[in-house]
């Protein structure tokens, strides 16, 4: 009886469906998204073999940046979100007070991806008037891509290492939205700075590290304050600080 009931309600659902023709609706979109998901695969294998070339010094690491931001331009942001599963990562998630969330991103089942990637990622999501802060790189080549929501973004060159600060000159100054992407490596728009101007932005991130062989400092961020003196050249005296004194200045 209870197997009868069952059958006669898929029975029901289905005639429902048909009648609205809702069900070639459903086959189209599960046509759709099998059509679509070898495509973003597709796009994160060469993401994977970008970095790879990177990592084996194949080419320059501002050539790397602008195939990276290339490749970013070519995405289908919307299939981008759905393979991360930002809306999974984000559905219960307890914005922190100050600074950015930093959410781990699985590309296991990623068809065409080697087990052992050259890149890290990550997804830093954040509410209004929180900030990936100010902070530099060592050894190290980024690529951020905007996921949700808008930010203002600033990106700045290290002209020079000093005992206690660093002179920087501003390169980027305007508003990223969703699809808009920088990139950072030791060489180009070193420093980098995204406060979100809305709820629930988010960021998807890559990082290549140790890439620079003629960079003898291990891969890390360095923490600047970007409010300092203006000095000739269009530079400024940007301070070396820490992180927990980044975060509470511009978290």
């Amino acid at each position: 009886m209870e197997r009868e009931s069952r059958r006669s309600f898929h029975r029901t659902v289905l005639g429902s469906l048909a009648a609205y023709g809702l069900i070639d609706l459903v086959a189209r979109h599960d046509a759709f998204a099998d059509a679509v998901k070898p495509l973003v695969h597709a796009w994160m294998a060469d993401l994977g073999t970008l970095c790879r070339d990177l990592k084996d010094q194949k080419l320059k690491d501002t050539d790397f940046q602008a195939k990276l931001e290339d490749l970013y331009r070519r995405v289908s942001l919307a299939e981008l979100v759905s393979l991360v599963e930002l809306d999974r990562l984000t559905k219960d998630l307890k914005y922190p007070a100050k600074g950015a969330a930093n959410l781990a991103v699985d590309l296991s089942k990623v068809d065409g991806l080697p087990k052992g990637l050259a890149f890290g990622k990550q997804i830093f999501a954040m509410n209004k008037g929180r900030s990936v802060v100010p902070h530099g790189h060592d050894n190290m080549s980024t690529g951020f891509i905007i996921l949700r929501g808008t930010f203002s973004g600033k990106h700045y060159d290290r002209v020079e290492d000093r005992a206690d600060h660093y002179l920087i000159r501003p390169t980027i100054d305007h508003a990223f939205r969703p699809g808009d992407c920088s990139t950072v490596s030791d060489h180009k728009d070193n420093v980098h700075w995204f406060k979100a101007e809305a709820d629930g932005a988010a960021i998807f991130n890559i990082h290549v590290m140790g890439y620079n062989r003629e960079n003898p400092k291990t891969a890390a961020r360095v923490y600047v304050d970007p409010d300092g003196e203006k000095v000739a050249g269009g530079l400024i005296v940007a301070k070396k600080i820490t992180s927990r004194q980044c975060h509470e200045k511009y978290g």
